[in-house]
């Protein structure tokens, strides 16, 4: 679809009129020699009068180069549609847990260890939701932004098969994870404030205490969505801290889940699937390529041209004067 994204330059196509009828006229020299029989020496020099299309040219070569350079300023678009977004499309802030425990094999019925099974649920996540809006948060030791909120889920996916437990350190800091999250959805609507929290372990590094997190979160109407991956610790590292992840989840009105089979990997797609969805209505993305070059192209082009003829006819006048 094609568009114009300044469109209000388009005015400016007849100031070249209005300057012509109100500027003064250029004064006359002052001295002049005025010859009677201009006209016949003129005729006699076959000069008397100019070729008509000599005079359209001079009218409108100028003319169409300056009707080209406006049209570039107003910055000429083609739109093409990428996709329609859909009304129930989701913004949702994803805390992965990278701690060194997520390396453990305890859901009963997989030979995976947490964080392959973690991975696995945020990757059918991606494909069964290809409108949502999604960001990353990595935690374990401290937390830090992997991803702000995208549409570009093929970048998340890249994350999610490059990153291994233990690159942020062997601890666990989910009160600095939420705060994180808090910081990144404190400005979107109320309905869109998700924050997704996987996690293996109990709170044993960073900052700020989880449930002061939590409540933060609850003030700015953020809803946490906690899931535990693995059999339940005892408010260690073995396990995640089930008591803590209820109460996350509680204080933000968000949904808790415990990942400790593969049974309740289904109850996680469908935790996923009910999560609180956007009010907006359905919207189109669309790609945008900018056109001004080629009518700013043409203007230059033409210049170009229109000069090299009018330096050809000097030069060619010039000759016959000398060989006259």
């Amino acid at each position: 679809m094609f568009d114009l994204a300044w469109p209000w330059l388009l005015l400016l196509a007849p100031l070249p009129i209005f300057l012509r009828l109100l500027l003064p006229a250029s004064p006359p020299a002052d001295t002049a020699l005025l010859i009677p029989f201009f006209s016949r020496l003129a005729a006699l020099a076959g000069r008397d009068k100019q070729p008509v299309y000599r005079l359209h040219l001079r009218l409108l070569v100028p003319a169409l180069i300056w009707l080209l350079l406006v049209f570039a300023a107003s910055r000429p678009q083609w739109l093409e549609p990428l996709r329609t977004l859909n009304p129930d499309g989701r913004n949702s802030m994803l805390a992965v847990d990278l701690s060194a425990s997520m390396l453990t094999r305890d859901v009963a019925g997989s030979n995976e260890n947490r964080f392959t099974i973690t991975r696995t649920l945020l990757l059918q996540l991606l494909d069964r939701r290809p409108d949502d809006r999604f960001g990353l948060i990595l935690f374990a030791s401290q937390a830090f932004l992997q991803s702000p909120l995208t549409f570009d889920h093929d970048s998340l996916r890249h994350w999610l098969h490059t990153i291994e437990p233990g690159i942020a350190g062997d601890n666990t800091a989910i009160g600095d994870a939420i705060g994180l999250g808090i910081k990144r959805l404190r400005d979107l609507p109320a309905s869109d404030k998700n924050l997704i929290l996987l996690t293996d372990g109990a709170n044993n590094s960073g900052i700020m205490p989880p449930r002061t997190a939590a409540r933060f979160a609850a003030r700015e109407g953020i809803r946490i969505h906690s899931l535990g991956i693995g059999e339940a610790g005892n408010g260690n590292q073995d396990g995640p801290d089930l008591a803590l992840l209820q109460d996350i989840a509680w204080l933000t009105g968000g949904y808790y889940l415990h990942v400790d089979s593969t049974a309740s990997l289904a109850d996680a797609i469908r935790f996923f699937d009910n999560l609180p969805a956007s009010n907006e209505p359905a919207r189109t993305r669309w790609q945008t390529r900018e056109l001004y070059h080629w009518p700013l192209a043409a203007a230059l082009s033409l210049a170009l041209l229109a000069g090299l003829i009018t330096l050809a006819g000097s030069t060619a006048s010039r000759r016959r004067e000398q060989r006259q």
